[in-house]
Order: structure tokens, then C-alpha cells, then sequence
């Protein structure tokens, strides 16, 4: 049947019209005209209830977003949720505030602090703390770093997310825990903040490459395709990233979004962490058990290789000293820059 001519509609709608006589077709066709006005209501009347379904879906909505905002500022949490211990277990990271040192710990998560400067051992103090449950708020934690308006800046692998966590009596777990980049990152291995303290930069362990995102939080943006295992700042604003790549240790102008090797050609063994002050970079070598020391135009050499360091990582560095933690002794240690002398920053 040819459907676009008209005789083949006609007959497609009146499959029998040979057999009607002029009463029975006007019948019919009064007949089907009175079934498509009952099926023009009946649409209507369903338009009308899909109209109504719509509404009661979208106000359903509303209320379970409502009870979810509520429920979140009601939730409760087990008695073990929070970690609960009196000494560090995996101290990885060191970097410090004019007034404190911050060390990260990533087997009982969170980060402990020391009074800063330090010129003899104490016990260190539980800053803020992580969950012992997987997948939750800071279950572990590979970086910090002091927040410019106070608190700490964490990073979380468990919950691919960077915290601005502050200490509050009231809150559960004493603290406050802010999320800021909304789980787009994958591995948070270092942190770093920009001098003028707008910009968190990240070092990003499964992307392999470094992002930015505002203080406040944000989506991060990329930077550069530097695979950071540490980064640091010098005086003029450069931000030196230390890699487990050929390029141990590259400068980045993060106004251009542009790289540059520093150390080539993987002179460490494994490096963990990057320090940097007053013209001179230092990197941790946790296969090598040593500290390194490198300059602007990629001269490096070892600058520290004692026996006591069995696989340190964290680093910072001072006028007069370089701080290490080294998780394999469950010890922070202080180095003087021009002895050699070191003094444990951990009570035992």
C-alpha cells in the first residue's frame, strides 16, 4: 500500500469503507470522532495527572534534600569512628607555621604538632584527627599544611579530597572538617599554598600532574603535567616539585603554567619530600636513607647520611636547621645546618 497517497490513507484509517453505505460510513466516522474525543480527555486527563505526578516527584525531592541537610547537621557517628592514639605511628610529613610544626600522620590519621621553634624533645599533641573507617574523613592522609587563616590543610587519599580542618570542642571529633575540591582529585601527595595565600597547589599522584584551586575550595584546575611528590615555594615565588620521574626535581611558574627540569637524570633513589629556604632546596631520599641538597641551577649533591634515618620523607627547612620525619622510626628530627647536630623533636 502506497501510505503517501491520499486513497491509501483513506484506506488505512477505513480499512472496510467498500462495504459502507452513506449511513453507516457517516456513522462510523461519527463513531471514530466520538473515540477520538474521548481520547483527547482521557491525554488530558493524564496530562493533568503527569502534570500532578511531577509535582509530588519534584516536592518528594525537595523534602529528601531537606531531611539529607538535616540528617547532615544531626549525623552521629560510632564511638570508634574517630582515631583515638597517644603517640605517632606514621609520621610522613613535616612542614611548619611561624609558632608550630605539623607533622602528618598516616596510619593513625591526622596531624600532630610541636611547638615551634623546638630545642628538645616533647610529646607531641593530637591536632586534629581522621576516621578509622574506610573511605571516610581523612582515613588517610598523605599531606598537610598550615591553612593561612588557621586550622590545617589536609589531603585525604581515602576520600580523594582536600580537608581545611580546625580544632572545635563542640563538632564531632573536636574539629571541623571542610571538604574543598569535591572528590575530583585522586591522590593528594603534597600540598603547597601560594605566598599570597589565595591558592591551594596539589600534587596529584594518580593523574600524575600538579592543580590549583582557591583557598575557599573550588574545582581544581591544572597546572602542569609535573608528577609532585612534594612541593615548596622559594623567596621569589617559583614552586619547586619533586618527582620520582627522570626530572627529579622541576621549577614551575605557575602564572604561565609552564615547567622546567631543575635535577635531572634521577640522581635519588626514592624521593619523598622537598624543602627549601634562603636559595637552597633539600630532598628526602627514602630508598637512599639520606638528605640531599640541590641549588637553582641543579647542582646536587648528599648532604646529610647517618644511619639514623631509615626511610625519612617530610622535609622543611629553617635558617639554621632542616626538620625530617622519618615514619620507619616513628621520629621527627631536628638537623642544624652547619653541625650536622640532630636532636629528636618526639619524646619517646
Amino acid at each position: 500500500m502506497n501510505k503517501s497517497c491520499p486513497t491509501g490513507i483513506f484506506g488505512f484509517i477505513f480499512p472496510n469503507a467498500h462495504r459502507f453505505t452513506p449511513v453507516s460510513f457517516t456513522a462510523s466516522v461519527f463513531s471514530r470522532r466520538t473515540g477520538l474525543r474521548s481520547l483527547l480527555i482521557a491525554a488530558a486527563v493524564s496530562s493533568s495527572g503527569l502534570h500532578a505526578h511531577t509535582a509530588s516527584a519534584q516536592d518528594a525531592a525537595e523534602t529528601e534534600t531537606a531531611s539529607a541537610e538535616t540528617a547532615a547537621e544531626t549525623e552521629t557517628f560510632p564511638d570508634d569512628y574517630w582515631t583515638e592514639v597517644e603517640s605517632p605511628v606514621y609520621p610522613r610529613g613535616a612542614v611548619m607555621s611561624p609558632t608550630t610544626l605539623f607533622v602528618v600522620d598516616s596510619d593513625a590519621p591526622g596531624v600532630w604538632t610541636v611547638p615551634w621553634p623546638a630545642s628538645e624533645a616533647i610529646k607531641p599533641m593530637r591536632f586534629v584527627t581522621g576516621s578509622r573507617y574506610l573511605r571516610k574523613t581523612m582515613n588517610r592522609p598523605f599531606s598537610a599544611t598550615p591553612h593561612p587563616e588557621g586550622g590545617v590543610l589536609v589531603g585525604d587519599s581515602a576520600t580523594r579530597e582536600i580537608y581545611h580542618v580546625t580544632p572545635n570542642a563542640d563538632a564531632p571529633g573536636g574539629q571541623d572538617a571542610k571538604p574543598l575540591n569535591g572528590g575530583f582529585l585522586g591522590i593528594p601527595m603534597a600540598l603547597a599554598v601560594s605566598p599570597d595565600g589565595k591558592t591551594i597547589y596539589v600534587g596529584d599522584a594518580e593523574r600524575r600532574a600538579t592543580f590549583a584551586l582557591p583557598i575557599e575550595g573550588g574545582e581544581p584546575e591544572l597546572v602542569v603535567r609535573v608528577n609532585a611528590r612534594g612541593l615548596v615555594f622559594d623567596e621569589e615565588g617559583a614552586l619547586y616539585a619533586v618527582t620520582p620521574d627522570a626530572d627529579a626535581v622541576v621549577k614551575i611558574n605557575v602564572a604561565e603554567k609552564t615547567s622546567e627540569p631543575v635535577v635531572t637524570d634521577r640522581p635519588y633513589g626514592f624521593p619523598g619530600g622537598i624543602a627549601w629556604h634562603n636559595g637552597m632546596g633539600f630532598v628526602s631520599d627514602v630508598y637512599g636513607k639520606c638528605i640531599w641538597q640541590f641549588t637553582a641551577d641543579g647542582a646536587t649533591e648528599k648532604w646529610f647520611d647517618e644511619e639514623l634515618l631509615l626511610g625519612p620523607v617530610g622535609l622543611s627547612a629553617t635558617a639554621d636547621s632542616v626538620i625530617v620525619s622519618d615514619p620507619k622510626t616513628k621520629q621527627v628530627y631536628q638537623i642544624d645546618r652547619e653541625s650536622k647536630e640532630v636532636t629528636k623533636l618526639f619524646a619517646e
